[in-house]
């Protein structure tokens, strides 16, 4: 775009001048118009990206009668209007969630109180996709539905929805006013094609033949244990992560359980007792490949030699930036013990204990001393977001009489200068360092789940345009690589941008690591209207554009991707429609 000499005329009085850009052009002439730039209302609009993009349309909460849409990115017009920005009326489904009726038993027509969650993959690669959740009612009314969803209607191109109804009342211990749906019923997943404007749907829950499990839950001297949440934990389709796929039962004096399978699993259930959340430290049983096909009985068995409950405190420390040894406020601290293989037919116990530093970095946990499970205990620890200190991952942890100094290693600083794409430093720009795609998949299961966990380093930019962000260098070994995202604020016109994969050198002496200076590509003023289907202007939308992934070596290169190895979409422009439905955007050429 070209620059505009603009004039700053005198007026009497004072004006209250509200924060915004600044007027880049007054004519469009002061504008790129060889590349289709307008000028309008201070803007230089146009002259899009080229690229494949898409966008999502969100309705406001308020209008109930609009969907939200996702489509690839319409075309851009050199001036910089989006065309087809219109919202869609939705695909209601309305209906009862209630029990099988099974004769010769009495049907019962009352509806059951659930969770509905709505899923469906987005159109396009990489995108967020479809997820609806809600609460249905347990009415006595038997002519009215006990849920209303609205959903967006499915395509001749599109995937049907996936919807999996969780009956309520999975509380860790048991409610105290009966049993609750989610004792007598599994949970229940089924495909929905939503092409209709309207929908009535019966969704009933139990069976006369879904497999069950059922067995006790005992202590190492062979008594029952009371009080434990028993749940089958399985998977919907393969490659897909663990969910609650049975009831839930809660032992009594006897240690004894019953549990139902739903129906269509994918592979074995794993079958766990979680005990009393409100009783002493006991660890939590597994039994692993338990076949969801089949009824089976089964025993979980908690471990001898447990010992005890036991308070061990400690302070958490590390250096700070003035060099000192410091307490470290709010540090989040996990310890847990594993006793037996999953490679076993056995019981496998697991106990888990977390607890957070106070303002001093004092921590209190309780343990079991005893010899069966004092030598197990591993230690994690995740300081709050953009502390120089960093994380434990995986730590042993020695279980004595004494107070344990823990000091926490020293992160490294990522430092570098964002600048406009004229080479002018930026003000107010967020910059936010997360773990990329390419160091969070080389790690196994358990070490990205942590990874993941740890909470991203976010500052904002002085004048100067500087940045310091305090990153981990290793966890469990690996050397880190960290996408930098830059927020720029609305008044600096330039665009979102990320920094993908900045590796941190191999050097553990390093305490900064400077990067180059970030410029930031020149920005496109884009906009257009949000209608409905009436054709009326909608006010409070909001529009997301998504760059879209390109496929790369990535998920070759790497150890553990997820299944389908989803490269998410950038998201490189957002805003939302003014009262006239008008939604105006940057993105980055």
């Amino acid at each position: 775009m070209k620059r505009a000499l603009l004039i700053a005329v005198t007026l009497a009085g004072c004006l209250d001048v509200p924060s915004g850009p600044p007027q880049e052009c007054v004519k469009s002439s002061d504008c790129d118009t060889a590349n289709g730039e307008v000028c309008d209302e201070g803007t230089c609009y146009g002259n899009p990206p080229r690229g494949q993009y898409a966008v999502v349309i969100s309705p406001p909460s308020s209008r109930k009668d609009l969907v939200p849409r996702e489509m690839t990115m319409p075309s851009i017009a050199s001036d910089g209007w989006i065309q087809d920005l219109a919202l869609e009326r939705p695909s209601v489904i309305k209906g009862r969630i209630e029990a099988m009726c099974l004769p010769p038993a009495a049907c019962n027509r009352t509806a059951i109180a659930t969770t509905i969650t709505v899923t469906r993959p987005s159109s396009f690669k990489g995108g967020p996709g479809f997820k609806l959740v809600t609460d249905t009612d347990d009415t006595r009314d038997l002519t009215g539905p006990s849920f209303d969803i609205a959903l967006p209607k499915t395509g001749a191109n599109d995937q049907n929805y996936v919807v999996t109804v969780v009956p309520a009342g999975r509380n860790d211990e048991p409610s105290g006013n009966g049993e609750t749906p989610a004792q007598l019923y599994p949970p229940v997943r089924f495909s929905l094609s939503a092409r209709e404007n309207s929908i009535q749907k019966l969704i009933q829950l139990g069976g006369a033949n879904l497999p069950t499990l059922s067995g006790s839950v005992k202590s190492s001297a062979g008594g029952g244990l009371s009080q434990y949440r028993v749940v089958a934990m399985g998977r919907w389709e393969p490659g897909a992560p663990l969910t609650e796929v049975s009831t839930v039962d809660y032992t009594a004096a006897d240690g004894m359980f019953h549990l139902v399978l739903a129906e269509g699993l994918a592979g074995p259930v794993e079958l766990i007792a979680k005990p009393p959340t409100s009783g002493t430290a006991a660890p939590t049983l597994h039994m692993f490949d338990v076949p969801s096909n089949t009824s089976s009985q089964r025993t979980l068995l908690q471990p001898a030699n447990l010992g005890t409950a036991k308070t061990l405190s400690f302070p958490v420390k590390g250096v700070d930036g003035s060099g000192s040894i410091a307490g470290v406020r709010g540090a989040r601290v996990k310890v847990t013990a594993t006793l037996g293989s999953p490679a076993t037919s056995q019981t496998v116990a697991r106990f888990a204990t977390e607890a957070t530093a106070d303002d001093t970095g004092n921590v209190s946990i309780t343990l079991l001393d005893g010899s069966g499970i004092s030598t197990l205990y591993r230690l994690e620890v995740v300081p709050p977001a953009s502390s120089s200190m960093g994380v434990l991952y995986d730590v042993p942890l020695a279980l004595s009489g004494t107070a344990l100094p823990l000091l926490l290693p020293t992160r490294i600083a990522l430092r570098g200068k964002v600048l406009d794409h004229e080479g002018q430093p930026l003000e107010g720009v967020s910059v936010t360092a997360r773990p990329s795609l390419r160091f969070t998949w080389s790690f196994d299961d358990d070490p990205q789940a942590f990874v993941s966990s740890i909470p991203a380093s976010t500052t904002l930019t002085p004048e100067t345009g500087e940045f310091a962000l305090w990153v981990d260098p290793t966890i469990d070994g690996l050397w880190g690589h960290y996408d930098l995202a830059f927020d720029p604020a609305s008044k600096a016109r330039a665009p979102s941008w990320v920094t993908n994969d900045i590796e941190i050198p191999r050097d553990s002496s390093q305490t900064t690591v400077s990067i180059d200076d970030i410029r930031l590509p020149d920005a496109a003023a884009i906009r257009g209207t949000v209608l409905d289907p009436a054709g009326v202007e909608v006010e409070a939308a909001e529009v997301k554009i998504f760059r879209l992934a390109t496929p790369g070596a990535l998920c070759s290169e790497v150890l553990n991707p997820p299944l389908s190895c989803p490269i998410p979409a950038v998201l490189q422009g957002r805003g939302a429609s003014d009262a006239a439905g008008i939604v105006r955007l940057t993105l980055p050429r």
